[in-house]
């Protein structure tokens, strides 16, 4: 009998010993976000403790699942130490981080399924805090189960990066995930917070990311007043950057700089920037740009932006207040791949047409460089977005966007490729105050375009329909605004509605003082909702300002010519000069 408890004894401590000896990454188990508040701790290279209400476990791979509108997940990490999370159709909307990292060491977040995370004001959708490397990745090593995430930033924060004056800086995309990162107010879609840098920026092996800057925030880099460093596209990657109005689609916000980009092996890229003067890859409007290499199998189509008739560059530097921006590229290494460079404020569906076209006069190759990479389908309608609300954001319609593909041969003795001139836009005076109604081209194709990649000048001739577009993005920045403070009332956010009703509207209108009806009737909407608007413009190179009060007793509509238009010298006749 002694025998036979001491046979069960032994048998009981054996089965002890080997769950007290299972590797530690066996101890996995499922989060409910929809449960609280989720803490994930990790203190060394074998203890992760992780915290949820009166639950709490050590726990090296947890897995957080589930939605809400009201829990957060916090992912801390000792310096020395990697943090491990994995991500499951996750959705968390919140009015602070959804997602944050803190402490002295790196953070790893695995993409499983599909997730969605919306900032509050002042947030990144996930806002990295933490000293080390922020990776996030799928290593499934399928791109067929491939998993996602959409980050969308609050006001002031960026998609994945820095919240309000935070930088965005050590963050790694990798593996075969899918990511589309939609900046706020100010703020970079991958990168800095408001006013704040990006820096460090790592897309690798088969990732595919579309970033979106909000208002003058870079696609990826920095923030407003942010600059863009040390960004590295490699491997088999596919991305897509917008620029919001005056920012880079890759590289700095307005004014900041871009500089230490590299794209290279057989990533493939599309990079806009915005509307107002930005360089497609490089500086923000008034935005230098230094070191940006494009090599070996690299697919690269950039679009500059403009403003009073000034352009910014394709790559390189964003236009000044009186020059063009300058093309800054070494392409010397790049051997079987290609630089396109459009005509500023070529859009995204523009570019797809192109490359379609050219596929098809190639017989449908898709990469010239021969890796055989097959982009990914993607809507055919997609505008460049911005917070503003001036195009349509790429992540409202849950497709992953198409980089597309491109068979032309290389010139020659260079990496650049142009393409062909689109017709004149007749009946648009630019600088006039009497205008007739300009209309934004359905097509519009690059025009000659090059530069001697040290620096030469653009030698691109402007657009015709460089009032038109202007416009176009000015009415819809004032209609995002609109929508914004609509929002904010709504959601019962009274400190943000204040701020705004506070700050007002301002507009700087350059030397196009001719305003449609349309945007005369958004500045009556924004007057009679209790804001004031500030107009700055420039006349014979003289500076003006002038404000249309909030609730004004003369309707701006009612000082409408009979064309439909109103000058900003009528504005400022009827509402009185402001001195600086």
């Amino acid at each position: 009998m002694k025998r036979r408890i001491g046979r069960i004894t032994l048998s009981m401590v054996m089965s002890a010993l080997m769950v007290l000896t299972m590797p530690l990454t066996a101890l996995a188990g499922e989060w409910d976000i929809a449960e609280g508040d989720i803490a994930v701790n990790r203190t060394s290279e074998t203890e992760q403790n992780v915290s949820q209400g009166s639950r709490s476990e050590n726990d090296t791979n947890p897995t957080i699942t589930g939605s809400s509108t009201e829990h957060t997940v916090t992912i801390t990490a000792a310096t020395g130490t990697t943090a491990t999370v994995t991500l499951e159709d996750v959705h968390i909307e919140s009015s602070n981080a959804p997602i944050s990292t803190q402490g002295g060491g790196n953070v790893t977040i695995e993409l499983d399924g599909n997730s969605k995370v919306q900032a509050g004001d002042s947030h990144a959708g996930i806002e990295k805090n933490n000293d080390g490397n922020l990776t996030i990745t799928d290593s499934s090593g399928s791109s067929e189960t491939a998993g996602s995430i959409e980050a969308k930033g609050g006001l002031y924060g960026a998609g994945i990066g820095g919240g309000i004056h935070g930088n965005g800086s050590d963050i790694t995309i990798s593996g075969n995930t899918q990511v589309t990162a939609s900046g706020g107010y100010e703020s970079a879609g991958i990168g800095g917070g408001r006013n704040k840098n990006g820096s460090n920026i790592t897309i690798s092996e088969n990732a595919q990311v579309t970033a979106s800057g909000g208002y003058d925030g870079a696609g990826i880099g920095g923030g407003n007043d942010g600059d863009g460093s040390d960004i590295t596209i490699s491997g088999n990657t596919q991305v897509t950057a917008f620029g919001g109005l005056s920012a880079a689609g890759i590289g700095g916000g307005y004014p900041g700089d871009g500089s230490d980009i590299i794209i290279q092996d057989n990533s493939y890229v599309i990079s806009i920037g915005g509307y107002v003067g930005s360089a497609g890859i490089g500086g923000g409007w008034c935005g230098t740009a230094t070191n940006i290499t494009i090599r070996d199998n690299a697919n690269v189509h950039a679009v500059g932006g403009y403003l009073l008739g000034y352009y910014g560059a394709g790559i390189g530097n964003g236009a000044s207040v009186d020059a063009n921006g300058t093309e800054v590229v070494d392409d010397t290494n790049l051997t079987t791949g290609k630089i396109t460079i459009y005509d500023p404020g070529t859009t995204i569906d523009e570019i797809k047409a192109y490359i379609k076209k050219a596929q098809r006069q190639s017989g449908g190759q898709q990469n010239p460089g021969g890796s055989g990479q097959q982009p990914p389908s993607g809507s055919d309608s997609q505008q460049n977005p911005s917070e503003s609300g001036d195009q349509q954001n790429p992540s409202e319609s849950g497709d992953q966007q198409n980089p597309g593909g491109s068979s032309q041969q290389v010139p020659s003795g260079s990496g650049q490729q142009n393409p062909p001139s689109a017709p004149a836009d007749n009946n648009i005076v630019a600088n006039s105050e009497e205008v007739l109604t300009p209309e934004v081209p359905s097509s519009h194709s690059g025009s000659s375009h090059s530069s001697d990649n040290n620096g030469g000048s653009v030698n691109t001739a402007p657009p015709a329909n460089e009032y038109a577009i202007f416009v176009t993005a000015l009415n819809n920045h004032i209609e995002g605004y609109l929508k914004q403070l609509s929002e904010a009332i709504k959601s019962g956010n009274t400190e943000k509605a204040n701020a705004m009703i506070k700050e007002g509207l301002k507009l700087n209108l350059g030397n196009y003082m001719g305003l449609n009806r349309r945007t005369i009737t958004l500045l009556e909407e924004v007057s009679k909702a209790g804001i004031a608007t500030t107009i700055d413009f420039t006349h014979k190179n003289i500076n003006y300002r002038t404000s249309i009060p909030a609730n004004a007793e003369i309707a701006p509509t009612s000082l409408l010519n009979k064309d439909g238009y109103c000058g900003a010298l009528n504005l400022m006749k009827e509402y009185g000069r402001i001195e600086e």
